[in-house]
């Protein structure tokens, strides 16, 4: 009995001093975040900045700096929400993901599939797939026309049929370049897309990814446009951008036409959950869509685009692949970056819309907190392999 008992003693030390260590991580990031995040806000003049940090599932840390509007003494909260621009074209894939997993759509479903016989549509779009339109890889044009832009139908069917009225109109032209061979970054291209859902779903795009995606993950914060400011009283952040030397303050946002590609907004909490469930499939343990459906959502195509996800970060982080994007509607900034080979996901948002100021920002942060959260997954990984030889 002796024996045993002596050798069960550097275990039994070994494992409270693995708990300890594990416990004393999550401190760790979150001061590491309120530094860096304070830091960045203020060193590069921005209105407001947050981050939030997620690992094996848990928050760990969470920081915001800053104002809700410039000049008006007003901080953001943990709670704010947050426009996250072209984040939102993941949300979208997901979406389709979900109604090609219950037969719905296909992945191939064409042009001509949505739209039989319909002599208004260039040739040469009808085989172009929900895939090029995904991969910006489809030959539409970046961006509709400034009348398209300045256009606000209401929600609803009116905004439907506003939708695909513009979408007609690029689809009765040549494409801008041959589809399938050619990468050209579109949120034309995920309009698109947009549309097909529609048109096979009966609903909005809205709708779809309230059912899809924000219901069935519990995101209660999720909505569509600059976050809403009740009557005016800087209960939620309003948009920055710089104007002639002047910072211009304000709820617009880009024409709701192009919902499928920009204008999803949310809560930092519910932006880490969202990421968290894609990181939770790239590795095979989530159960909201198949495994397969996420491999493809996450497959680099050309440009090491996949669907609304861009594989591989501008710089090494030297944490192994990261899985990543980022958005703006000109007044916000958002990143959102997902570490499969750390377990760990971090979105930063702004409501400053100084773009190449607030991805540096967005960016250092997330190199900041790269290797202390890789020192933590290797800490966690040892805590689990004393408490698997413990049992």
């Amino acid at each position: 009995m002796k024996a045993i008992s002596f050798l069960i003693v550097p275990l039994v030390l070994s494992a409270i001093n693995s708990v300890a260590s594990e416990a004393s991580l999550t401190p760790q990031i979150d001061k590491l975040l309120e530094r860096h995040v304070d830091e960045q806000r203020k060193s590069e003049n921005l209105v407001g900045l947050g981050a939030i940090v997620i690992q094996n599932s848990k928050i760990i840390g969470l920081s915001v700096s800053g104002e809700r509007k410039k000049g008006e003494g007003v901080p953001v909260s943990h709670q704010d929400l947050w426009h996250i621009g072209s984040i939102t074209k993941s949300f979208t894939a997901t979406m389709i993901a979900r109604l090609v997993e219950r037969g719905d759509l296909q992945w191939d479903t064409s042009i001509k599939d949505v739209f039989p016989g319909d002599k208004d549509i260039h040739p040469e779009w009808n085989d172009v797939t929900l895939g090029d339109l995904l991969s910006h890889t489809s030959g539409a044009t970046p961006n509709f026309s400034l009348f398209v832009s300045l256009k606000h139908p209401n929600a609803g069917s009116e905004r439907m049929a506003a939708r695909e009225s513009a979408v007609r109109h690029i689809l009765s032209q040549r494409p801008d370049v041959n589809p399938g061979g050619t990468f050209v970054y579109s949120n034309v291209g995920y309009t698109i897309a947009g549309v097909i859902a529609e048109k096979i779903a009966g609903v909005s795009w809205e709708n779809l990814i309230r059912k899809e995606v924000f219901s069935p993950l519990g995101i209660e914060s999720g909505g569509f446009g600059a976050p809403e400011d009740i009557e005016g009283k800087l209960s939620q952040p309003w948009g920055h951008k710089e104007l002639f030397g002047f910072t211009k303050s304000g709820k617009e946002d880009n024409t709701p036409i192009i919902g499928p590609a920009g204008t999803i907004h949310l809560s930092l909490n519910d932006l880490a959950l969202y990421a968290d469930e894609h990181l939770q499939g790239i590795q095979g343990r989530s159960s909201f869509l198949k495994r397969e459906s996420f491999q493809r959502l996450h497959h680099p195509n050309l440009n090491n685009y996949a669907y609304g996800w861009v594989i591989g970060p501008p710089e090494e982080l030297g944490v192994g692949d990261a899985h990543w994007h980022n958005g703006s509607n000109t007044m916000w900034y958002a990143l959102l970056v997902i570490l499969p080979d750390i377990n760990a996901a971090i979105a930063i948002t702004s409501n400053d819309g100084n773009f190449k100021v607030a991805e540096h920002s967005a960016w250092e942060i997330v190199k900041r907190l790269a290797k202390p959260l890789e020192v933590a997954h290797k800490k966690s990984l040892s805590f689990d392999a004393v408490k698997s030889t413990g049992n």
